[in-house]
């Protein structure tokens, strides 16, 4: 069936909403495998362990083709390279570093940093309503954080240089990944992500010093077992082949900005209803900022 359908515009809407769906949930999954005594390296750790252990079963019993024969492998271990192996580092050392609200508005710039970095480098020119939707989209965001009642300043000035690391390289990898999409399928690039992404978080498990023990609370704590399996499968494996599917067929500055804000509604819904985060007008008119910025992006 997908087959029939990749092509058509409307089709993959729906998918990116199922992206954003799983990846708006994602935080209150992150949140829970954390609380439960999870470190963030031992999470990134079992949520590729499972990505990869699933892709190489679908794989083994050729439920997915693969076909990596003359391709630019180069190019996929840079997009591997970029995100999630690079991009998680300074995600993670750069929210410990400074406040919620602080990461989440500079993570929210990514749709224009892709949109910036676009038009100087990957010569990229951008339509006027893209580069509008996309301003609508963050400016969105910045209404319902900054006035949240626990919106605050003061975090290190080298947690915003980390922080805005991670951006810049989530950018690059947008567009990497873009190109990447020309010569490799969707699951193709995902595979090689997952595959990257497992080896490379064992080994920062293992020189961490938490071995094996990572494993076995996951296994013997049904909450954390849950979310890890959400976040490997869904997050992981459906999610990137999806994002990776937009970025192939639709320009990258539209195919971040529908992401990662049709993400950030979700997240922040989801955190109002199931974590009793605070709502007020500012919810609702940052929310539908947001949506019409990520609508527009749609009528291009």
């Amino acid at each position: 069936m997908l087959n029939n359908f990749k092509d058509k515009k409307s089709f993959l809407y729906v998918l990116i909403l199922i992206c954003a769906l799983f990846w708006g949930f994602s935080f209150l999954a992150t949140t829970l495998a954390l609380d439960y005594g999870l470190e963030p390296m031992q999470l990134l750790m079992l949520r590729w362990s499972v990505a990869a252990i699933l892709f190489v079963m679908l794989a083994a019993f050729r439920i997915i083709k693969l076909n990596y024969k003359g391709k630019n492998l180069k190019l996929l271990f840079l997009v591997g390279s970029l995100q999630p192996c690079i991009y998680s580092i300074f995600e993670t050392t750069g929210i410990g570093m400074t406040s919620t609200s602080e990461s989440s508005i500079l993570i929210a710039t990514i749709p224009l940093v892709v949109l910036i970095l676009g038009i100087l480098f990957f010569h990229k020119p951008a339509k006027p309503i893209t580069i509008f939707s996309i301003i609508l989209a963050f400016m969105g965001v910045l209404c319902c954080i900054v006035f949240s009642p626990g919106f605050s300043l003061g975090g290190k000035s080298i947690g915003y240089i980390v922080v805005m690391t991670a951006v810049v390289v989530g950018s690059i990898y947008a567009h990497y990944s873009s190109r990447a999409g020309e010569e490799f399928s969707p699951i193709e690039l995902t595979f090689g992500m997952a595959i990257m992404a497992a080896i490379f978080f064992n080994i920062i498990n293992f020189a961490m010093g938490y071995g094996f023990d990572t494993v076995k609370i996951a296994v013997t704590n049904m909450d954390i077992f849950i979310a890890v399996l959400f976040l490997g499968v869904g997050c992981s494996c459906i999610c990137y082949i999806i994002f990776n599917l937009a970025l192939a067929k639709l320009p990258t500055a539209r195919a971040s900005n529908l992401v990662a804000n049709s993400t950030t509604s979700i997240g922040v819904l989801s955190g109002v209803i199931f974590a009793s985060d605070p709502f007020g007008w500012y919810t609702v008119v940052g929310l539908i900022m947001t949506v019409t910025g990520v609508w527009l992006s749609t009528k291009e």
